[in-house]
């Protein structure tokens, strides 16, 4: 999701992992640009864009360590 606060706008995860600093309204492209760069997943879903950090995009393993 896009949260935004006093003319700032940010990435944050379903997990509340947030990106690492803040954006003015102008500079949204800016914005998916270093989320993309630092491994943010974006994509649109069932009509709906979801952005998913690094941590949560990452494959989740099994197995037995």
């Amino acid at each position: 999701m896009i949260e935004k606060h006093a003319g700032q706008q940010q990435l944050v995860c379903d997990c509340g992992f947030s990106q690492r600093r803040t954006y003015a309204g102008d500079e949204f492209d800016v914005m998916i640009a270093d989320a993309k760069d630092d491994g943010w997943k974006i994509q649109k879903v069932s009509g709906e864009w979801t952005h998913t950090c690094p941590a949560c995009a990452e494959p989740k393993r099994g197995g037995l360590l």
